[in-house]
């Protein structure tokens, strides 16, 4: 019975130091009051540019609202991040958000897909639950797969006519005369443009312009240009 009596007594022993040490745990977070959150970032969303990316932030409605801080490419000791005021100056009318461009990743190589994550503070300091989004980057390796449209010269080489690509705007253009000379470089947007004076035997040089995506921030150019000879 004595042995029995014993084992109770260990096991309340040990009971009542777990609870103090719950206890203790609890109020090493709670001794300044209650974890206060500031308001989410309801939705965030992005604009793809080459080397720059442009972030759109639709905050939940808080009078409080001070800024929100932008991070991406967090792995080890690195990570870059940039703060958004949300004052009247970062206020896109057109979308209804606040926004901020991105400038430079070129500096850390970084093309392609790109998590963010976005953090509100407020007036008081108090940070919000992080909402997660992603960019795409334009950079030379994206560049290097677009590819020029074919130049097609008419019968009386007095005319060219362009290949029609997904996604592209117009072509750079300049060809030569036949004094020899290129003509001023013009950007057509027409499927087919005059040649006047064309040189037998010249080159015509043109480049495509790419709009991948309407929503997109910057227009990509081919790296080379196509040279066609002139029959």
């Amino acid at each position: 019975m004595s042995k029995y009596i014993f084992r109770i007594t260990v096991l309340l022993s040990l009971f009542l130091v777990s609870c103090d040490n719950v206890n203790d745990l609890l109020n090493q977070y709670t001794k300044d009051g209650p974890i206060i959150y500031a308001a989410k970032v309801n939705e965030i969303n992005t604009q793809s540019g080459y080397y720059r990316f442009k972030i759109n932030l639709y905050p939940a409605e808080d009078i409080n609202r001070s800024h929100c801080i932008l991070s991406w490419n967090i792995t080890g000791d690195t990570r870059d991040s940039i703060k958004i005021d949300y004052s009247p100056n970062n206020y896109d009318n057109e979308l209804e958000c606040y926004y901020i461009i991105v400038d430079g990743p070129s500096t850390h190589g970084i093309q392609g897909n790109l998590e963010i994550s976005a953090q509100n503070i407020d007036a008081f300091g108090n940070k919000s639950l992080i909402e997660i989004g992603s960019a795409y980057i334009y950079g030379e390796d994206y560049i290097s797969s677009l590819l020029n449209a074919q130049v097609r010269i008419s019968s009386t080489v007095d005319e060219i006519t362009f290949e029609q690509k997904i996604g592209a705007v117009g072509n750079l253009l300049s060809y030569q005369q036949k004094n020899g000379n290129f003509t001023d470089e013009v950007f057509v947007t027409d499927n087919s443009y005059p040649l006047i004076d064309a040189k037998s035997g010249g080159l015509i040089r043109s480049k495509t312009r790419y709009l991948v995506n309407e929503t997109d921030i910057d227009m990509l150019d081919v790296a080379e240009y196509l040279e066609t000879e002139i029959p």
